[in-house]
């Protein structure tokens, strides 16, 4: 069945009391991008659609009214952690994260012992969106009994530098599950604490886990992965994406290889090597390739040019070609 093409925000108005639940969907996701006069319609509208007998219809609602942060659903969205559908009851925890993320701090967090492994799962993810501040909360799923919650609560605390909890976190080294073991080991890189290296190294031969594993060691400037990351680099028939973090890690290293490698990346012909290559040079600070970009810019896209002033702003202060070419970029954008 071809979907519904997203209607106008006065049709998805008239599709909140459509007969078919995939024009009241749509209807929902619509409503989440009011004009500015018109927010209190859509907010009506979406409480409207939360109580809607269709689960898939609802859950959108809920996200909807997440996305606008609309206050008067706050108790809505409290009770649908109870709702029949599993997608709705998630949606509706993410949801009062971002409509009343003081007032329904306490409804979230008690999620962290909810005996639905869904709800937990969402309740992490709702408090590492709300910042450091709950780690001490998120710390608490990872000794959950399902491996896909100490895994995402170790993500999160890696993504919140929580270090206070890398102890907690390396104890998952030896998780009866490999992915969570994995998860710990990139969760410690990212708060500087090399425990979890061995892990990360051995996942460099793994198509799945090579991308996050370089990183990981790069941020740790792991000199024991120098062999197997240049051999990474280097090799031809790797994701170009790949290739680049093994060469990012390359440069952190203080190994000149890992520069030529993003220099040949600069050049890539696809699209998403070249524009992760280009964030490169910026994030390491690697002025000798302006000439590169200025050659790759000349042969880009439009929609990348905003990755290119971006790093051509990082490499400004201690680069005149780049400050050059920074100018002359926004100077054609504006032309006299």
């Amino acid at each position: 069945m071809i979907p519904p093409l997203a209607p106008t925000f006065d049709a998805a108005l008239r599709d909140v009391r459509a007969q078919q639940a995939r024009f009241r969907a749509a209807a929902a996701e619509r409503l989440s991008d009011p004009p500015a006069d018109q927010r209190d319609e859509a907010v009506q509208g979406l409480l409207a659609l939360a109580e809607d007998p269709d689960g898939a219809v609802r859950a959108t609602a809920f996200e909807s009214l997440g996305i606008l942060e609309a206050q008067q659903g706050a108790s809505l969205l409290r009770e649908a952690f109870e709702d029949e559908h599993a997608a709705a009851r998630q949606a509706a925890v993410l949801a009062l994260g971002r409509v009343a993320p003081e007032q329904g701090i306490d409804a979230i967090a008690g999620l962290i012992d909810d005996p639905r492994p869904e709800m937990r799962f969402s309740a992490v993810w709702t408090l590492s969106t709300l910042g450091a501040s709950h780690a001490n909360a998120i710390a608490a799923a990872l000794q959950d009994e399902d491996p896909e919650v100490r895994l995402l609560a170790a993500q999160c605390l890696g993504d919140l530098g929580a270090s206070d909890q890398a102890d907690a976190i390396a104890r998952l080294l030896d998780d009866d599950s490999d992915e969570v073991r994995f998860g710990a080991g990139a969760a410690l890189a990212a708060l500087d604490d090399s425990r979890g290296a061995p892990t990360l190294r051995a996942a460099l031969s793994r198509v799945d886990r090579a991308f996050p594993a370089a990183i990981g060691l790069g941020d740790l400037e792991d000199q024991q992965s120098r062999i197997e990351l240049m051999r990474l680099a280097k090799h031809r028939w790797r994701s170009p994406i790949v290739r680049a973090a093994a060469a990012r890690a390359l440069v952190r290293l203080g190994e000149p290889e890992g520069t030529e490698v993003i220099r040949k990346l600069v050049r890539s012909w696809r699209i998403e090597a070249r524009q992760y290559a280009v964030e490169l040079v910026g994030e390491l600070g690697l002025t000798s390739l302006v000439p590169d970009l200025a050659r790759a810019f000349r042969r880009s896209r439009k929609a990348e040019r905003p990755v290119y002033e971006t790093t051509l702003e990082q490499l400004a202060p201690d680069s005149p070609e780049a400050k050059a070419l920074l100018a002359s970029i926004r100077a054609s954008d504006h032309p006299r």
